[in-house]
């Protein structure tokens, strides 16, 4: 079987209650992630632990890179004071503390030092979208307007309003996340016949607010969802 999972943000026992006990994947399966494991939630770093122990246990596991990693990436790139406040802004915070990092309180930028090279290594090498036969996996969407949509990289990890140009896009489903919706609402987007585009961002992490804070998996073979309530807190 064939699996995409929606946006983690640090929700790792909801992640593991998914991967293992709802969807129960074997080394047969493949296992696709749309970014952004990190922020916001409480477990960051034993989100990524768990995804590379995964890949290392021989596993099929692949990621895109989301916009929540862009933006760790550049601050440890960088270490400029518009990149790290960018990424403190939009829920470092609670990745830094899932590192035991403590030093961001009063060294600012120079806390990135503290993160391990693994993580940051594992970061980089994602790549921004994953083509299949059948689908084109992203975060948040291709812009087919570019004069080169596989070349705006700014748009994979940030758009909110990229549509899928089946003509453009070699005739395949975009799944991507990045923007939040209720779980019903992907459910019908993923029961509609002939439907191109299927967001599985379920706001995780929002739990308690506007019918969100799911976490989601799609079969991609047979456009099922699978979903767990968040588990982390």
């Amino acid at each position: 079987m064939r699996y995409a999972v929606g946006d983690v943000h640090g929700c790792y026992k909801s992640l593991r209650k998914l991967v293992e006990d709802i969807l129960g994947i074997g080394k047969e399966d493949e296992l696709y992630f749309v970014g952004d494991f990190i922020d916001r939630g409480p477990a960051g770093k034993e989100v990524i632990d768990y995804v590379i122990s995964l890949q290392k246990e021989g596993y099929k596991v692949q990621a895109v890179r989301g916009n929540h990693e862009e933006m760790l990436i550049d601050a440890y790139l960088y270490r400029t004071p518009d990149k790290y406040m960018l990424w403190m802004f939009n829920g470092a915070e609670a990745t830094l503390n899932s590192y035991g990092i403590e030093t961001h309180k009063y060294r600012d930028e120079a806390a990135l030092y503290e993160l391990p090279e693994s993580h940051v290594d594992f970061l980089r090498k994602l790549p921004y979208y994953i083509e299949l036969d059948d689908y084109l996996i992203v975060h948040a969407g291709i812009n087919f307007k570019a004069e080169e949509p596989f070349k705006d990289t700014r748009s994979m990890v940030w758009c909110r309003d990229c549509y899928n140009d089946v003509s453009l896009s070699g005739n395949r489903s975009m799944v991507h996340g990045h923007t939040p919706l209720p779980l019903r609402q992907i459910q019908s987007m993923a029961e509609r016949k002939g439907g191109n585009q299927l967001n599985i961002d379920a706001g995780c992490v929002y739990k308690g607010y506007a019918k969100m804070g799911n976490l989601v998996a799609l079969d991609l073979d047979n456009r099922k969802v699978y979903h767990t309530e968040n588990m982390d807190f």
